[in-house]
């Protein structure tokens, strides 16, 4: 018989507790001669401190009269690794004396006997039973259940012994966790329940099992939900773990020899030290901390501890059980750190921990008090008394490693809860666009209706009006894309205020000067005709300037309606290499023309063609496509004289390179000249409305961008840039045959 694995540790405290009761407070009982006298009811397990035992085999051992000087004080209850002399011995005496209670007597009181092995039941000298298995001998299961009448009718001095032996089967261990025997007594109409009663055992280890289960497949299946978390794919191991150890205990009722007994146990106290080491490791990866020294010599300890037990077959020879409060220890150390955080869920681990330190005070308060009561009374109490701390150790089991589950449960469900808030926003924003667009399109059938009444109310020869109409109605639409450039305004304004202040300025100091000039010529006499000139001269430049800044704030605007405006045009079949040649030469002489000289000479570049000849037709607008090519030329000019200028002549060429080329259903236009190059940087701007390179007063900002517009907008196709600073530029276009 096996107690569950689940009280194992209650149990040490136990027999702790009894021992020190026994040694320290009740020493002087203890040392008398004669046997303490126990007394019984009808309802009594017979364990504690009144059983004596001695290893060997005498039948005067059975005599009431023999007094068991020197016996150990050990119950049958208590398993081979606690009684050595019994496993070193292989057989030996169990003796108890008792007293029959008042209300116990006139009672049908049975012995139950639940053993492993052989023993035979002694009352007063007499043998009242031999329980032994039917194959005891010949290797078959060792456990065997009897029940045995008493026949006690008074309440005078009875002496109950046993004579116990087992076979010895080949084990792991010096000895296995298995007790010899369990005797109680009980009624003849309850002792045939009482097996029942005795099997709560089983619920427990069933419960544990099934919860950890559980959990493990929980675990497992958030983890391949999402494999991010490893923290899942631990703690599925660690239940796992768990769950196999509780239903292990389970095994010690079904075992048929010490050798397998002796394997479960092996397989216990790995599992057991498994689930620890993962416990260990679910702390670390909840609380997002590294694993370093002090975790890897805890967990080679707690290894080396099972190699260790094992080699010398001595189960819990080495450290015992310190490797496994090591790890406990550390897991307190790690609580510690997530308590002193910031963040509520870091502190689980301590509060966990705070939580099941209660639940062993508790234990241990409820465990001495059960001593006391049961020392002083000399009662033995039933096993259900024990309900409370079976509770207890629950709530040990369950505050440590289902409190990291529960945390990473709740914070699903603030994930969960967090989405559904998303959701509702989304649906109040799509609920809330729905009616905009409702309201977009009453709006708009609103407009539609007018203006077909004003276009039944045109003549005849405005019939033609309706493609028009269609016209003006996608550059309603088109108008509206471009509302974005009410965003451009500040810029806009940025870029005019300059040239304005310019203006405004010249246009005030030119006032002054003229009221000068009035002043000087108004005097009768001693004209300065020198002072009247310089104000002249002054004025004519101030005119100048104002031309010149007037000019610029008209060019920004310009820039800016091209910009804005959609194109009308019709498209029309065109010749590609005919219209690259002809802007070509057009961006040239413009070039030269503007440039009349400098300190380097009048502008001169050399232009590289490579036109591919037989090129198919392709509808363009012609006026459109032309700007964008007159602004890429230019570019590529102003590139390879802005290089001329800071690069030794001798060694430069400054040269334009234009193709085009036929590829699948597309035309390519490419332009490259050998300037100075854009960064990467800036290159990811140029297409950019109002962004230049270029001095202030030199380029509004707007070529590139519009350009962008004309080729993907208004002919579908894709414009890209490549370049490398100080070596080269390249602009590629790509349009549709069809």
């Amino acid at each position: 018989m096996r107690v569950p694995v689940v009280l194992y540790l209650a149990s040490m405290i136990r027999v702790l507790l009894y021992m020190m009761s026994f040694w320290l407070a009740l020493g002087p009982v203890l040392g008398q001669k004669r046997e303490r006298t126990r007394w019984v009811d009808a309802e009594d397990d017979l364990r504690g401190a009144s059983w004596r035992f001695k290893a060997g085999d005498s039948l005067r051992w059975a005599d009431p009269a023999y007094e068991p000087l020197h016996w150990e004080h050990q119950s049958p209850t208590n398993t081979f690794q606690v009684n050595k002399a019994l496993w070193k011995a292989g057989k030996g005496w169990f003796r108890m004396a008792f007293r029959m209670r008042p209300s116990a007597l006139g009672k049908d009181m049975q012995l139950v006997v639940q053993q492993f092995g052989r023993s035979e039941i002694f009352l007063d000298g007499r043998l009242l039973a031999t329980v032994k298995p039917a194959q005891f001998d010949s290797g078959g299961s060792q456990r065997v259940i009897q029940f045995v009448s008493m026949g006690v009718a008074d309440t005078s001095r009875h002496v109950l012994a046993i004579r116990y032996q087992f076979r010895r089967d080949p084990v792991l261990f010096d000895a296995v966790d298995i007790a010899p025997m369990y005797v109680y007594f009980r009624t003849a109409n309850e002792a045939g329940l009482s097996l029942l009663k005795d099997r709560w055992s089983i619920l427990g280890n069933v419960f544990f099992t099934s919860v950890f289960a559980i959990l493990a497949l929980l675990h497992g299946l958030f983890y391949r939900v999402n494999r991010n978390q490893r923290i899942h794919y631990t703690l599925a191991w660690m239940m796992l773990s768990f769950a196999l150890a509780f239903s292990i205990g389970e095994l010690y009722n079904h075992t048929a020899t010490l050798t397998q007994q002796a394997v479960v146990d092996l397989l216990e106290e790995v599992l057991i030290c498994l689930g620890f080491i993962l416990l260990l490791t679910t702390a670390y990866q909840y609380l997002h901390l590294r694993r370093g020294r002090a975790y890897y010599l805890l967990v080679g300890i707690a290894v080396a501890n099972l190699v260790y037990e094992f080699s010398i077959s001595q189960r819990y020879g080495s450290l015992g059980i310190m490797p496994l409060l090591l790890i406990l220890t550390d897991y307190v150390r790690l609580g510690w750190i997530g308590r002193r955080r910031g963040d509520a869920d870091s502190r689980l681990p301590w509060r966990s921990i705070k939580t099941a330190l209660y639940c062993v005070g508790l234990i241990m308060v409820y465990s001495v008090v059960l001593v006391i009561l049961e020392l002083t009374t000399n009662n033995n109490f039933d096993s259900s008394i024990l309900i409370p701390i079976f509770l207890l150790v629950v709530v040990i089991l369950f505050s440590i490693p289902v409190g990291l589950s529960l945390s990473l449960v709740r914070d699903y469900a603030r994930t969960y809860q967090a989405l559904s808030d998303n959701l509702r926003e989304v649906q109040q924003l799509s609920a809330r666009t729905l009616a905009q667009e409702q309201e977009k399109q009453q709006i708009l059938a609103t407009q539609n209706d007018r203006l077909e009444q004003q276009v039944r109310e045109r003549t005849a020869e405005l019939h033609q009006s309706l493609e028009e109409l269609k016209a003006t109605q996608e550059q309603l639409v088109q108008r509206e894309k471009l509302a974005s450039l009410g965003e451009l305004t500040a810029g806009i304004a940025h870029e005019i205020q300059n040239p304005l202040n310019f203006v405004n300025n010249f246009a005030e100091v030119s006032v002054e000067l003229l009221d000068e000039l009035h002043e000087e010529r108004a005097r009768p006499t001693h004209r300065d005709e020198d002072l009247e000139t310089e104000l002249l001269e002054d004025l004519k430049q101030n005119v100048q300037k104002i031309s010149e800044h007037g000019k610029r704030a008209a060019s920004i605007v310009r820039g800016m309606l091209q910009h804005s405006r959609a194109s009308s045009g019709q498209k029309e079949p065109t010749d590609l290499n005919a219209l690259v040649d002809e802007y070509q030469r057009l961006a040239y002489h413009g070039m030269r023309a503007k440039d009349k000289g400098g300190p380097t000479g009048r502008f001169n570049v050399y232009l590289e063609t490579a036109l591919a000849p037989d090129l198919p037709l392709i509808k363009l607008v012609k006026e459109d496509m032309g700007r964008v090519l007159v602004n890429l030329f230019n570019n590529a000019f102003y590139a390879v004289d802005q290089q001329a200028k800071t690069t030794d002549q001798s060694n430069y060429r400054p040269t334009v390179w234009v193709s085009t080329a036929a590829q699948a259903d597309t035309l390519v236009i490419r332009i490259r000249d050998n300037g100075t190059g854009i960064p990467a940087e800036v290159a990811r701007k140029v297409f950019q409305p109002f962004f230049t390179t270029k001095p202030t007063g030199q380029g509004t900002g707007l070529g590139l961008s519009l350009s962008y517009d004309i080729v993907t907008k208004g002919h579908g196709g894709t414009m890209t840039l490549t370049s490398e600073p100080g070596l080269f530029t390249e602009f590629v276009i790509t349009l549709p045959v069809t």
